[in-house]
């Protein structure tokens, strides 16, 4: 009895979409009635460019305009928070079924021996539908612009097709164009499908002439952007953060954190204690030899498994823009994972679907699902507030001055001037040059401001918060 017997709406691509769209509501539904948190406050709702249609069009030109617009779209029809987080869960719950469809296609190239690759497809889908990791870029409503491109990226694949009509090629540019106007590392498609096409089995020059048209259009954007004093700025700030040995040495320390905690599911957070070491150390060391060996392993696996060669190739060209060469204040977020994580769900989904017999197939990926999505609905709940959201960023990164002042000030506004005290004084000995901690520690009232330290202020919050 094979899946499509013994799972028979299986066959219906309308049932499966059903069930992916399902499952994200399921575990993104108590997401809604959380606030605004950190960013969202002056990215959102202190900005005039985001507030409304007119406020958006006198903004223009500037740096990611579809993302602001979509902002706009949404304050135009509410202020309130749960009609932002309602759009992100929409656009997740697509992302999911677009994977979807991707899989199938993806798998049929890559893996044309596998048996019944609806099933592995459908395993790609959810563990990338209910990740953790997504989170941040679907519950913080800052983190939209890595879901909201991720959709245009993904359109664009689906639409790509070699033979496909011309129309729906040049739809296909289309959405790589805005979802470049919504984040601009969206720049990897064009690698991306040269890739895949290399592991299709195609010589280097027709892979090559298959992304040519989006290779122009990132050229055309790249001219763009150069014209647009926002995006000069931006990368002139991002490139002045440090030196190129420097980047080495922190995003070696960003990319053990990003497999070691989100990608496996142990531990999502949104103010990762990462710092750049000193020196070379043995962190540095190891991953930049295991990144290195997961480049010789997808050059080499191109032909005899072409999936293998195409997911580690995915998860590293997409993780290329944010973590690599350019600079970034911060090393690493959790929502750089969003679109990379598909490369390792597609490895693990073609791995759950070759075990013998089906049951223990069916059984894995039960297992997997739930165990995703419970800490997906756990992960949603640190969101119901921003005192239980910097309760929980500084369980996690207790040695990090930021969050401690991030964590005072919503102790401040919940009433709690003692706690907020401490937890000001706890960031101001991590970091004495933390502003934001020492002006707020300094407005506050006298008996609070002057409360001799106790031992136990800078102690893990408990996570009743």
């Amino acid at each position: 009895m094979n899946a499509t017997t013994r799972w028979p709406w299986l066959r219906s691509d309308r049932a499966v979409a059903f069930l992916l769209v399902a499952a994200v509501v399921l575990v993104y539904g108590n997401s809604l009635a959380a606030p605004f948190q950190f960013d969202d406050w002056w990215l959102i709702v202190g900005n005039p460019n985001v507030d409304g249609l007119a406020g958006w069009w006198r903004g223009m030109p500037g740096i990611r305009p579809l993302l602001k617009l979509s902002y706009a779209i949404n304050a135009t029809l509410s202020h309130e928070p749960a009609g932002y987080r309602a759009f992100d869960i929409a656009v997740h719950a697509g992302n999911a079924v677009l994977v979807w469809l991707l899989a199938r296609r993806w798998l049929a190239a890559l893996a044309p021996d596998l048996q019944l690759p609806r099933r592995a497809a459908l395993a790609v889908a959810l563990l990338f539908a209910l990740h953790p990791a997504a989170t941040e870029a679907v519950t913080y409503l800052s983190g939209r612009s890595m879901s909201l491109m991720a959709l245009c990226v993904l359109a664009s694949l689906w639409l790509h097709e070699d033979g496909a009509p011309t129309w729906r090629r040049a739809l296909s540019r289309l959405m790589f164009a805005l979802a470049l106007a919504v984040r601009e590392t969206a720049a990897v498609l064009p690698l991306v499908l040269f890739w895949f096409a290399l592991c299709s089995g195609m010589s280097w020059r027709l892979a090559l002439k298959s992304a040519s048209g989006h290779f122009a259009v990132l050229a055309a954007a790249i001219v763009a952007a150069a014209m647009i004093p926002g995006y000069r700025s931006f990368f002139g700030w991002s490139l002045g953060t440090r030196g190129i040995f420097e980047q080495w040495l922190g995003q070696m320390q960003a990319h053990a954190y990003l497999v070691a905690h989100p990608l496996l599911g142990i531990d999502s957070n949104i103010d990762p204690q990462i710092t750049v070491p000193i020196g070379i150390d043995a962190t540095t060391i190891l991953v930049s030899l295991a990144l290195a060996g997961t480049v010789v392993l997808a050059l080499m696996s191109r032909r005899r498994w072409p999936w293998l060669a195409f997911g580690l190739g995915w998860y590293l060209l997409q993780l290329l823009p944010s973590n690599s060469f350019l600079p970034r204040f911060d090393l690493a977020n959790d929502r750089h994972l969003y679109l990379a994580m598909i490369g390792p769900a597609l490895i693990l989904g073609v791995g759950l679907s070759r075990l013998r017999p089906p049951l223990l197939f069916e059984l894995t990926l039960l297992g997997l699902t739930l165990t995703l999505a419970l800490a997906t609905v756990r992960r949603n709940h640190d969101y119901r507030s921003e005192l239980a959201l910097w309760d929980a960023t500084v369980r996690s990164s207790p040695g990090k001055a930021r969050p401690w002042a991030n964590l005072g000030y919503a102790r401040q506004l919940a009433g709690d001037p003692a706690g907020a005290a401490a937890a000001y004084r706890c960031s101001l000995r991590l970091d004495p040059h933390q502003q934001k901690a020492a002006i707020n520690l300094m407005l506050l009232s006298t008996p609070w401001r002057d409360a001799p330290e106790r031992p136990d202020d800078c102690r893990r919050p408990t996570g009743d918060g």
